[in-house]
């Protein structure tokens, strides 16, 4: 099972292995993707400060180079070229002199050191020029030929032409050096650095006018540049520069902008400016921490609240001074923004509590907002109905009765479910609509009936900070990083963003309520850089110039896809992806960023620009970093990227690019490994199921089992009761039995006969009444109630005793017993009972498997408090592996090529001695001897099986209860009686043959009568047997079948009577090699056993056994079947002599034939058929034909006909004889001559003599 799952595992990695290696996903059909070079470069800054030339391609994006390289922007970033000597496709030098867009669209590059031509994917093709002219100080179209191209280089002003195929010739042509491509303006005070050389100009086609300084990098002029500065010429402006500013707010003729320390109060109208310290105005807090100042809320022209972090002041304006009218106490929790309604101050706080105040009061009054939603950080905003909507975290909202104090929740379709969005701010403007500032979602906007809202997906920064509306009714919005207007024409939102007038580049910030509207209309906004006055009229002029000829489209462009890797490494896609269609990427290159652009160099544009990636996205995103698009780890699948450009949010896009994105499946997420994943999971659940049926199985089994042993524990205990039982029930019949044996066996005036008889069933008794104590004991044994009786004894005299009664059983089998008693006699406590039983099954079992002519050696030995004795056979070796198995319960151990078994029978012998030595607080144990180095006829009587045990001796060893005084008589019945003439009889039992008699006394068997053997390896039944039939016939025994098949020959007998269960032999083998034998296979068997079962009664007699009878039997009904089988062979003989053939018996006589005597027979008859004319038969010749030897067909005639073979053949010439007399065919005369006889008269006086009348009477 093991071998196999490795197997299994070994093959699925194999597969894996393949999968990944063969995966088309590993190489992605993208062509040009390349790593980046080291040539390339993004930063956020020039490469320098010394601008040398500008050019615009036709993609809009903006070149310009300088002293040290070449730099491309596309309004975010630069993408910065350089000179890398090891690499050809660089730059020539990074001195930049000249920059041109030819007719073609194509961007030449001179420097002064070579002419280059931009080729797309990062990479330029240097242009080989004559030597020594390669300072390149000017490019423009060539006049003569429409695709080629004028230089001019520094040697003596040469000029040179390029044609189409790049080859350079000298031109006639006239050009002078000037990268002042456009005017500068008039008013130079609007320049960054008046006094710096200007060394480049460009206008785009926003009309933004670019300006390349020596050493002052690079400034861009938007038109509306000298409104913006007009605007900002005040003193705020100018106190504030460099300064952020954190909160605004328009109180009557006043400008008020709140700082992290001070508050400005700026009169526009008499241009008066005054600052207030925070110091001077709020309570110093417990610990020394900065005011933060939340917001400004103007009560009437003169007067205000000032709200910061933990108080509220109700303050006036006085000479451009915060005069502080009345504080509130400083609260612990921490205050929101605060909202004038009505002649009240509503301020939001912590743990659900709205302050509303009355100016120049301290103490507010609380409101308590049942919503988990509501804290400092909600928003507020004044309803056109009065009321006060609360826009709380999580895009919660609710509307508040000033009057009533009542609150309702606010459920509006389009809400976001999102519940981690903070408010940044609410407002509704003068149409009623409802804007929603977020700090992380951007802006919304809830339609004036409040049922709607919408997402305004135009800003490039989601992050929303404040909101105003001008008197032109226009919305203003400021971002982190930006602002913008939106102006409301024909039912749509048109948005805008604003010009960073006063820098290049986005390094300003706005902040949160930090914009208001000032009292001649201008935007204030307060940023990192002081207070910036926007004019709304110069910002409304509309950045998308039509008539320049530039469409939309070709201002939209995704000029590069970055791809990283799992591993980092950065792979690019350089070329303009525009003119591609789709891409296949790795399932490793997951990480994309798409760079774009689009001409929003003035900021002032009314374009806005979008992206989705479609099967990603769900809304459009707008760009937070910068102009670009980055997606990390995304899943397989397939992608669509879409960039638009957009005017408003309701108006078609003005522009799109689309790019196909495929991300491949890794190896082991494609078909084939989800197939062998499904594969494994079948095995999986396969084996699971398996593993489960084969568990369930197990579970049921171990159920079934556990039932099993159950039952077999309950009937075992049932039977052992029932033996128990029946042993004791035994006790009283034998009891009944056993008295009055012993009375009889007393009386002296029995015949001899009777004693003899009496003597047999004493013998029985005796046996039975060991064998229930046994039962007895071996229930006890199994249910822990056996317990010793240990008295002091001789324990050398006892063995001694106990060896004396065997020895007459091993002489009748003819095996040698030999005692040894080391030591001599000996005193040990012992429990005599239970060694007699040990010692008498040690013994049984060894007398069984001893041949004739083997021995039995007992040795016993005291040493050290034990009594060592050991019992040894001569005989056969059991198998070493399962010697020890003996001493088990019911086992049987066999030899396969024998039928030696030790332990044969029940197997309970060995296991009723080993627990009986076990609880005598002993050991045994069983071994192999092998005598290898004797002589032959030495080793086979020292091989054998010896069995060892060792019991203690000591007093000590034994508990009180198990010692007694005298030690439990068991009752024997006296097997020695006396006559009337006090001559003592006895049974005697001689090498085979069983004697009764009176001692002193034997009569020799008559050799007259029939012959009886009996084979059974119990003496006492075969003594029996044979007293039962030795008055009328010879009886001889046999204790082993191997023993009766030796001496057939010698013994001849009539009748065999056999018991089956034997030792190394059964009968059933005994019967069945005797009827093989054809020499023996006329004698009769009757099997005589204990095995009652049908199916053995059977067996028995499909071997050729005449008869089965059952132990116990009728002795009358054996001795009639004995006679009755001799009486059959008798008749057998008789009919054979008066036949010519075996089919002519009859029927009931025919049956006593066995199969093989029956052809035996027909061979004979045909033989003599075949001598019939010879007058004597000769015995040789036949018995060469038939392949058997003289002596065995004359025993075997003999036996079959009870006469010889000549005899037997007479009387066959004579029935043959008869038979052709009957049939009249043949005279007297002629009937002699066929059947041999010499002269008819001989033939008549034998005839007349077989049958008892002449031939020609008997014709």
């Amino acid at each position: 099972m093991k071998k196999a799952v490795i197997t299994i595992l070994a093959a699925m990695f194999c597969l894996l292995a393949a999968i990944y290696c063969f995966n088309p996903g590993r190489r992605a059909t993208l062509k040009v993707l390349q790593e980046k070079g080291n040539q390339t470069v993004r930063d956020m800054m020039l490469s320098s400060q010394s601008v040398t030339s500008f050019a615009r391609d036709r993609r809009e994006l903006m070149w310009i180079g300088t002293s040290a390289g070449l730099n491309v922007y596309d309004g975010k970033s630069y993408i910065q070229f350089g000179y890398d000597v090891k690499d050809t496709a660089a730059l020539p030098d990074d001195y930049i002199n000249v920059l041109h867009l030819d007719r073609k669209g194509r961007m030449w590059v001179g420097t002064q050191n070579g002419l280059a031509r931009y080729v797309g994917a990062y990479r330029f093709h240097r242009v080989a020029l004559p030597a020594h002219h390669h300072n390149i100080i000017a490019i423009e179209d060539s006049p003569e030929k429409h695709d080629s191209l004028a230089i001019l280089v520094s040697d003596g002003n040469q000029t040179y032409r390029i044609g189409g195929d790049e080859k350079i010739t000298p031109s006639s042509h006239s050009i002078q050096p000037n990268n002042l491509q456009a005017p500068l303006p008039a008013d130079l005070s609007i320049l960054r650095k008046p006094a710096e050389v200007v060394t480049a100009t460009f206008c785009d086609l926003g009309g933004n006018l670019w300006v390349g300084y020596r050493n002052a990098g690079v400034q861009i002029i938007s038109q509306n540049r000298i409104a913006y500065k007009k605007a900002n010429a005040n003193a705020l402006s100018d106190k504030t520069k460099g300064i952020s500013i954190l909160t605004m707010a328009t109180v009557g003729r006043h400008v008020l902008a709140g700082t992290a320390l001070r508050v400005f109060a700026y009169d526009e109208k008499n241009s008066r400016l005054e600052q207030t310290l925070f110091r001077d105005l709020f309570d110093s807090l417990p610990k020394p921490r900065q005011i933060n100042l939340n917001n400004m809320v103007g009560y009437d022209d003169e007067h205000l609240w000032l709200v910061s972090e933990h108080q509220v002041l109700s303050c006036r304006i006085n000479n451009e001074r915060i005069e502080v009218l009345a504080k509130s106490p400083l609260f612990k929790s921490v205050l929101g923004q605060g909202l004038k309604a009505g002649n009240h101050l509503y301020v939001s706080s912590e743990k659900g509590r709205f302050l509303r105040f009355e100016f120049g009061k301290p103490q507010p009054e609380i409101i308590r907002i049942p919503s988990p939603y509501f804290n400092y950080e909600t928003k507020l905003a004044k309803l056109s109905d009065e009321n006060i909507l609360l826009f709380m975290s999580g895009m919660h909202l609710a509307i508040l009765s000033p009057d009533t104090g009542k609150i309702r929740e606010m459920k509006v379709a389009g809400m976001p479910q999102e519940g981690s969005l903070d408010p940044a701010f609410v407002k509704q403007d003068s149409y009623g609509f409802v804007w929603l500032g977020t700090k992380r979602d951007g802006l919304y906007l809830m339609n004036k009936e409040k049922t709607h809202m919408r997402r305004i997906n135009i800003l490039n920064d989601a992050h929303i900070q404040a909101l105003v509306e001008d008197t032109k009714r226009q919305v203003w919005v400021t971002t982190i990083r930006d602002a913008f207007f939106v102006t409301f024409e024909r039912k749509q939102f048109q948005m805008n963003s604003l010009l960073s007038a006063s820098q290049d580049l986005d390094d300003w910030q706005y902040f949160s309520n930090s914009a208001c509207i000032s009292p001649s209309g201008d935007v204030v906004l307060g940023s990192s850089d002081g207070c910036k006055f926007m004019p709304p009229k110069a910002m409304q002029t509309n950045f998308l110039n039509t008539q320049a000829g530039i469409h939309a489209s070709e201002m939209l462009s995704v000029y590069g896809v970055e791809v990283t890797k799992n591993n980092g490494k950065v792979l690019a896609v350089t070329d303009e992806v525009a003119h591609l269609h789709s891409y296949t990427f790795a399932h490793d290159e997951n990480d994309l960023k798409f760079n774009f652009y689009y001409p929003n160099f003035s900021r002032r544009s009314a374009l806005m620009c979008q992206y989705k990636l479609e099967g990603y996205d769900r809304d459009w995103q707008v760009p937070t970093y910068g102009r670009e698009a980055r997606y990390a780890h995304l899943p397989a699948g397939t992608y669509t990227f879409r960039l638009r450009l957009i005017s408003s949010p309701d108006k078609p896009a003005l522009a799109e690019r689309k790019v196909e994105i495929r991300i491949m499946h890794a190896p082991w997420w494609s078909s084939a490994a989800w197939l062998l994943y499904f594969s494994i999971v079948l095995g999986i659940l396969f084996y699971l199921n398996t593993f489960y049926l084969r568990a369930r199985t197990n579970h049921l089994l171990l159920l079934q089992e556990q039932r099993e042993l159950e039952r077999e524990k309950q009937a075992k205990e049932m039977n052992m009761r029932f033996f128990a039982n029946i042993a004791h029930e035994f006790r009283n019949p034998l009891t009944i039995i056993a008295g009055p044996l012993m009375t009889l066996n007393a009386d002296k005036a029995l015949p001899e006969s009777v004693h003899r008889i009496l003597i047999h069933v004493c013998m029985s008794v005796n046996r039975m009444l060991r064998l229930i104590d046994q039962m007895l004991d071996f229930n006890q044994l199994e249910t822990d109630e056996l317990r010793l009786r240990v008295s002091e004894v001789d324990a050398a005299e006892e063995l001694r005793q106990q060896v004396a009664s065997f020895k007459e059983s091993a002489r009748v089998k003819g095996i040698r017993l030999e005692l040894t008693v080391k030591n001599g006699n000996y005193h040990a406590w012992l429990d005599c009972d239970k060694l007699e039983k040990i010692m008498s099954n040690l013994f049984t079992n060894a007398l069984k498997y001893t041949a004739p002519g083997g021995i039995i050696r007992i040795q016993a030995s005291a040493d050290e408090g034990r009594l060592k004795v050991s019992v040894f056979n001569s005989g056969q070796l059991m198998e070493e592996d399962k010697i020890q198995d003996v001493f088990k319960r019911y086992y049987q151990l066999s030899d396969s090529q024998d039928s030696h078994q030790y332990g044969w029978g029940s197997g309970i012998g060995l296991y009723y001695v080993k627990r009986l030595v076990e609880l005598h607080h002993g050991e045994i144990h069983v071994k192999n001897m092998n005598a290898v180095s004797e002589t032959s006829s030495e080793a086979s009587l020292r091989n054998g099986v010896e069995f060892c045990f060792s019991l203690p001796t000591d007093k000590s060893i034994y508990n009180k209860v198990e010692i007694v005084a005298q030690e439990k008589h068991v009752m024997q019945i006296p097997l020695k009686v006396e006559n009337e003439e006090g001559r003592t009889l006895e049974m005697k039992r001689e090498e085979g043959r069983v004697k009764n008699s009176l001692a002193g006394n034997a009569s020799a068997p008559s050799k007259n009568l029939p012959r009886i053997l009996i084979v059974d390896d119990d003496v006492d039944v075969a003594d029996y047997l044979h007293y039962l039939f030795a008055p009328d016939y010879e009886v001889v025994n046999r204790y082993s079948a191997e023993e009766a098949l030796a001496d057939l020959e010698e013994v001849k007998p009539d009748i065999i009577l056999s018991d089956i269960i034997m030792g190394d032999m059964s009968g059933l083998e005994f019967c069945k090699m005797l009827k093989g034998n054809l020499s023996f296979s006329h004698i009769p068997v009757v099997l005589i056993t204990a095995m009652a079962s049908m199916h053995n009664q059977i067996d028995g007699l499909k071997l050729g056994a005449v008869a089965y009878i059952t132990k116990p039997f009728d002795p009358a009904y054996l001795k009639a079947l004995v006679k009755s089988q001799l009486q059959n062979m008798q008749m057998l003989r008789q009919r054979l002599g008066e036949s010519t053939k075996t089919d002519s018996l009859a029927e009931n006589i025919a049956d006593t034939l066995s199969p093989q005597d029956r052809k035996f027979m027909d061979e004979v008859y045909e033989m003599m058929e075949k001598l019939l004319a010879q007058q004597d038969l000769n015995v040789n010749s036949m018995c060469r034909d038939m392949f058997i030897s003289p002596s065995k067909f004359n025993y075997k005639i003999k036996e079959l006909t009870g006469e010889t073979p000549g005899i037997f053949f007479r009387k066959y010439k004579l029935n043959k004889a008869a038979q052709m007399l009957h049939e009249g065919q043949y005279s007297i005369s002629e009937i002699a001559v066929l059947t041999g006889f010499s002269t008819a008269a001989h033939f008549s006086v034998a005839f007349k003599k077989q049958f008892g009348v002449s031939p020609s009477d008997y014709q």
